[in-house]
Parts: structure tokens; C-alpha cells; sequence
């Protein structure tokens, strides 16, 4: 990429990071605008946003190239707005740059770095990370360029099949691995902790796979009752854990909760309570919604999303065939939004040079006009003169631009130019300012 900007992905993923260090670094969705705000503001980059699941937690940045510390800033500000020491998690950090980052998170929102390859819960994901940033004013060209091409690559590979054919979620790995368990499945009642996204797949598998009998629950009653509508389930309130925890064989837990909702004492009180009968727990939460002691509580098996591994492999090579067709078009397709994104600057550092320049024009030849101190004849003559001006001013720099772009530098002239005029950036709305000034 050009002197001009960069494009930098910075993050962490299943592929590096365990659970347990990926819920600490993990962002929930209400804290995302506010936290991209914060991002912009610390490490003083153009356009971010922060996309945050349970499989990984990625920045997306948009920042002057000369910036050397770009990359450190992001870490230290990864560091401190999660609390968690640098060096903790630092090797476990992979960068991109420009082409590599714009294809990385082309393959992202495509579902081809997914633990569960072709799963389809990561575009609504990625959407959710940059409708965040959208309203956090963080999206400028750049962002909304790469993103929504993304999006787009998206969807065209998900309409070809071949990747996302069979089962292809997180949620229905979950299920999986639990049929593994249960031969007799749908003779087991089923508890899920949860009505989002991931909780109405887990629901779709359960009942797929035959469980009739099963109860969601969740904080809000009305999210429940809406939920229960949505999925033909039933619903219950989540005071009533414990009686819940008695009945049920299976529980799948995937909510938002930045903390444990079955905790030891929850589980030592329903073991007592089944009388032997043991209790199978998924939990695909991140952070964990269930304490990972109680992997040491006899009558409990609990697996979380990292266990899944061994459900996600199978039927993975069918699907890796057709993803490996997917990753040279998802290349070449990054090169084509870059190579967009520099060429438009010139041409657009042109227009706002132009534009600028001819609202100060026509601003003054109003005041003009209402100060009454020129007749209309005079008007129309100062205003063939100042247009003509205008022309033979931005000459120069017009052509110097042009040349520019010829030669492969059209970028960092365009930063030139719209930092000698003070050009308004894409983003501002402030309206012109005037030529050399503040």
C-alpha cells in the first residue's frame, strides 16, 4: 500500500489462543461502539472496528502509514482496556497488513478461518462488528469499502455451496458432540441457557436430531417467551435453575453473561437433587457461563467450545476442498479493493479541492450580491473572472495529481494536497474551510 494509509488486522483466534485466554480479551456487543470510540482516540487511527466472538478477537484498523507504533498501540490498548498484561497474550497475537489483512478478513466473514469451516454464524458476527463501528462514526471509505465487499464475497460464496453443505455451526457441533454421548437422544431431556443467535441454532439441531423434550431459559421472560415463539420451544424462567438442573440431562449453555451462571454450588445442589443421575454440559460461551471447576465434580462432564475440535474435523476435508478453490479468488479480490482504494484518492482529493474551492467563490460572490455594492452587470463580470481564476489556481495542483497517479504515487500526493488546502477528509461534514486556514 501506498505512504499514504494502512490497513492493519491485529487479533487473536481458537487457532492461537485457549478459552481461558480468549474470555478475558473478549468484548461484549453493547461494549463494542463504545469501545471502538476509545480505540480511534487512543492510538489516533482513521477508521476502526473490533470484531469480537467466541472463536477470536480481532481489530481492524485504519492508520497513517508513517505511523512505525501503529501495531503497539493497538496491543497496549488491547492490554489495558481488558486488563490483562501484554506479555500474556502477545505470542499468541498474528498481524496483517494491507493486501494479507483485507484477504484475511475476507476469509473471516466467508467462514474459511472458522473452527467449524462453512459455519454461518460468523457473517451476522461480522456484520454486528461493523454495524458497532458504523455507530460509534468509525467506518469511513476505507472500512466501508473492505467490509462490504466482504460481505459480498460472503454470500456469493456461501450461494456456490460446497463449503457450508451438511452440518456447518458452532451450534450444531454442539449438538453433535452430545448425540456422541447419547445414543438415545431424544429419550433425554435438554436444558439451553441462551436465546440468541447461537441458542436458536442450538435449538434448530436438538430438535433436528429429535429431542422433543427440552426448556429454554434465559433473564428476560419477554426475550423467552419471544424466543419460545420463534423456535416452537418452551421456555422457563431462569430463577427456577435448580429445578431445571434436576430435570434435565443435557445442558447447553451460550449466552452474553460476562460471568458464571452455573457455578459450583448450582451444580453440587442439582447433583444432590438427581441422585446419581449424571449431568452432560456444553458450554460454547465466551467468557465461560459455566465455572470450569466442576470439570472436577463427579456426575458432571462439561465441554466447552474448544472441545469441539475433534466434532468440527470430521467432514472438514469435503469442505476444505471446496474453501481451497475460494482462497485465490478471496486473494484477488483484496488486491481489487486496494488497488480501488488508490485510485480513488487522487480523483477524490481532486473533486474536494475543486468543490472547496468553488463554495469560497460562490460564497463571496453572495455577500457581494447582498451588500449591494455591485450592480448585477459588475456581478456576472467578477464572477466569469473569479471562475476563470479558479481554473488557471488549481491548474497546478490538478495536474500535479494526475502525474502523480501516473506514476504510481497518486496516494501520498493526495495526502499532500489535502493537507496543504485543509481539505475536508470523506468523513467531515463540517462543511469547506477556507484555503491555507485553520
Amino acid at each position: 500500500m501506498s505512504a499514504r494509509w494502512t490497513f492493519l488486522a491485529l487479533g487473536l483466534s481458537f487457532r492461537t489462543a485457549p478459552v481461558s485466554l480468549r474470555e478475558r480479551l473478549a468484548f461484549r456487543a453493547s461494549e463494542l461502539p463504545r469501545s471502538v470510540t476509545q480505540l480511534r482516540e487512543q492510538c489516533r487511527c482513521r477508521e476502526a472496528a473490533i470484531l469480537s466472538t467466541c472463536n477470536r478477537v480481532e481489530f481492524y484498523v485504519v492508520g497513517a502509514a508513517e505511523d512505525a507504533q501503529l501495531s503497539q498501540k493497538v496491543r497496549a490498548f488491547m492490554a489495558a482496556h481488558r486488563g490483562v498484561p501484554l506479555e500474556q497474550f502477545e505470542g499468541a497475537l498474528y498481524e496483517h497488513r494491507d493486501g494479507p489483512a483485507v484477504q484475511h478478513l475476507f476469509e473471516v466473514t466467508a467462514s474459511l478461518d472458522s473452527q467449524v469451516l462453512g459455519e454461518t454464524e460468523i457473517l451476522s458476527q461480522t456484520r454486528e462488528a461493523f454495524r458497532a463501528a458504523s455507530e460509534a462514526g468509525a467506518v469511513g471509505r476505507c472500512l466501508q469499502t473492505i467490509f462490504e465487499r466482504a460481505f459480498g464475497m460472503a454470500k456469493e460464496l456461501r450461494s456456490a455451496g460446497g463449503v457450508g453443505q451438511g452440518r456447518a455451526s458452532i451450534s450444531s457441533a454442539a449438538v453433535e458432540l452430545v448425540e456422541r454421548v447419547f445414543d438415545d437422544l431424544p429419550k433425554h431431556p435438554a436444558l439451553v441457557l441462551g436465546t440468541g443467535e447461537m441458542s436458536a441454532g442450538i435449538v434448530k439441531s436438538l430438535q433436528s436430531a429429535g429431542v422433543t423434550e427440552f426448556l429454554v431459559a434465559s433473564r428476560s421472560a419477554e426475550r423467552s417467551e419471544a424466543f419460545a415463539r420463534e423456535t416452537g420451544s418452551r421456555c422457563g424462567p431462569l430463577e427456577r435453575l435448580q429445578d431445571h438442573l434436576r430435570v434435565a440431562d443435557i445442558v447447553l449453555v451460550s449466552t452474553a453473561a460476562p460471568h458464571y451462571i452455573l457455578t459450583l454450588e448450582h451444580l453440587n445442589r442439582a447433583l444432590d437433587a438427581r441422585h446419581g443421575r449424571p449431568l452432560f454440559i456444553v458450554d460454547i460461551s465466551v467468557p465461560r457461563n459455566v465455572d470450569p471447576a466442576a470439570h472436577d465434580l463427579s456426575g458432571v462432564f462439561l465441554y466447552d467450545i474448544d472441545d469441539l475440535d475433534a466434532v468440527a474435523r470430521e467432514g472438514r476435508e469435503q469442505r476444505e476442498e471446496a474453501a481451497s478453490r475460494w482462497r485465490p479468488r478471496l486473494a484477488e479480490e483484496a488486491r481489487r479493493v486496494l488497488n480501488e482504494l488508490q485510485d480513488e484518492a487522487p480523483d477524490q482529493a481532486a473533486r474536494r479541492l475543486i468543490e472547496q474551492a468553488s463554495a469560497l467563490r460562490l460564497a463571496e460572490l453572495d455577500e457581494l450580491r447582498r451588500s449591494g455594492t455591485l450592480d448585477a452587470q459588475a456581478i456576472d463580470r467578477l464572477e466569469h473572472a473569479l471562475a476563470h481564476f479558479q481554473a488557471r489556481l488549481l491548474h497546478g495542483p490538478l495536474s500535479a495529481l494526475k502525474e502523480a497517479a501516473r506514476e504510481g504515487d497518486g496516494n501520498a500526493a493526495a495526502e499532500w494536497v489535502e493537507r496543504l488546502f485543509r481539505l475536508p477528509t470523506p468523513q467531515d461534514e463540517s462543511g469547506p474551510r477556507e484555503l491555507g486556514r485553520e
